[in-house]
């Protein structure tokens, strides 16, 4: 991955990695939110780099475990009561690729191991998955 360009946020150029399109930007307060950080390692760190919104790659120092931190953020918030309902309701999601269908679709992972496995859509009108189109 290239790093990011002089005097941007880190959460706006992580989420502008193609293949990152469904990961999205979590209200600041659940990311600050100590309870919602459980079990993630390095949070302090990691919590300093991310939420950096002058980060400059030239001058700060890079821990190496922000990616998958970020990505395991929106995971836990979607899970939350406000966070799926709320993107499924206003279509942040892609809609199913069938032209007869149409149906807002939701994201999947087959597996909650980082990196194991690519994000597909599933579609609850057709109950089938089908593979995410990468932007």
């Amino acid at each position: 991955m290239s790093r990011p360009q002089n005097n941007s946020s880190w959460i706006s150029w992580f989420l502008g990695i193609k293949g990152n399109e469904y990961l999205f930007r979590v209200p600041i307060d659940y990311i600050q939110e100590t309870f919602n950080q459980m079990g993630l390692e390095y949070f302090t760190e990691t919590l300093q780099v991310i939420l950096n919104l002058g980060f400059d790659s030239s001058f700060d120092c890079v821990f190496g475990d922000e990616e998958k931190w970020y990505g395991l953020i929106p995971a836990r918030y979607i899970m939350s009561e406000r966070g799926m309902r709320q993107k499924y309701e206003r279509g942040d999601f892609e809609v199913c690729p069938k032209l007869s269908c149409r149906q807002k679709a939701l994201p999947v992972g087959p597996s909650d191991v980082w990196v194991k496995s690519n994000v597909k859509i599933f579609c609850p009108r057709c109950n089938d998955t089908q593979p995410h189109q990468s932007h």
